[in-house]
């Protein structure tokens, strides 16, 4: 074996990698948290229902959510980056413990979408 080949990812490589994406680390973190904790506590079917009503919720109100999603945010990123974290631990615990939120706002934010970008294709061809 070359003595100048290492092995494996080091911690700073981590590090690194966590700091540049950290909202993907984040984000990706949560889902997986909140799909496996659905397997394990509730079981799927709570997972799909909370999705298919989030996205209800989101079709219907979708001005709504969007101004909902838009204070969290605004809120979240005013904050320290302690503060920050805290938040971040808040909603990873919430993922573990609670994953239907997860999947019911993950369901919101799909519904919300897929109407603005129906609406937005549907203006585009009726020109």
């Amino acid at each position: 074996m070359d003595g100048n080949k290492k092995e494996g990812v080091s911690v700073k490589e981590i590090e690194d990698f966590a700091k540049k994406h950290r909202y993907e680390v984040f984000f990706c973190l949560t889902f997986l948290l909140a799909c496996f904790f659905s397997f394990v506590m509730f079981g799927t079917g709570w997972a799909i229902m909370a999705g298919a009503a989030g996205a209800i919720i989101g079709v219907l109100l979708s001005g709504k959510v969007m101004h909902f999603s838009k204070s969290i945010f605004n809120f979240v990123f005013k904050q320290e980056k302690t503060t920050q974290l805290v938040l971040a631990g808040v909603v990873l615990i919430l993922a573990i413990f609670l994953p239907p939120l997860i999947f019911l706002i993950i369901g919101m934010h799909g519904g919300k979408d897929i109407y603005h970008w129906a609406m937005e294709i549907c203006s585009q061809h009726n020109k």
